[in-house]
């Protein structure tokens, strides 16, 4: 039964992964990578790593695909100018993921340098640190803290980034009205 589920939520990772990329509108893209991303959590949690299946969905659909939502939302990107040269990036993804499928098979597959007999069951290590979350947010707050606040520094400057332009778009807009109405930008003073 577990292995029937693990095969039927990578066959939906993979699938709105494929809509992610073939997806025409750019919401309905980050909506795919939403359920991409709560597949690769399922799996996870099948896998027997439910703290890092929470995060998964935590961090990554409960806040940056969010965030990429409200940027895409706020911006809407114009669709035409996306579409411009969109024959000539299909051609180098398709033979960029032909390259990587057919080295794949070769190294794995089709050479025979490693068949399956010949390779011992692998033994993994102890961790030096237990599973638990206090164990995995000790390293965040003391070896790696520059690094988080570097993280939370990029994030902020994408969202400031997301501010400064919307103010730009109204500030144009306003001044498009204000040379159609001839007057003030509001059109309640009646300047013409």
């Amino acid at each position: 039964m577990a292995d029937t589920l693990f095969y039927l939520f990578a066959a939906l990772t993979l699938a709105s992964a494929l809509l992610v990329v073939v997806n025409r509108k750019p919401v309905n893209c980050v909506v795919a990578m939403i359920v991409t991303i709560v597949g690769v959590a399922a799996n996870l949690f099948l896998l027997d790593a439910p703290f890092l299946a929470t995060l998964l969905i935590m961090i990554y659909a409960g806040a940056v695909i969010v965030l990429f939502l409200f940027v895409v939302m706020l911006i809407d990107p114009d669709v035409p100018a996306l579409k411009r040269g969109w024959a000539g990036a299909a051609l180098g993804g398709a033979v960029f993921f032909a390259l990587c499928a057919a080295g794949t098979f070769w190294l794995f597959g089709w050479s025979g340098s490693v068949p399956a007999e010949a390779l011992p069951a692998a033994e993994v290590p102890a961790l030096a640190y237990s599973d638990s979350p206090t164990a995995f947010g000790w390293p965040l707050f003391t070896k790696y803290a520059v690094l988080v606040e570097a993280a939370a520094l990029l994030l902020l400057a994408a969202m400031v980034s997301v501010f400064m332009l919307h103010a730009h778009r109204r500030r144009g807009n306003a001044e498009q009205k204000k040379e159609k109405d001839g007057g003030c930008c509001c059109g309640c003073c009646g300047q013409k």
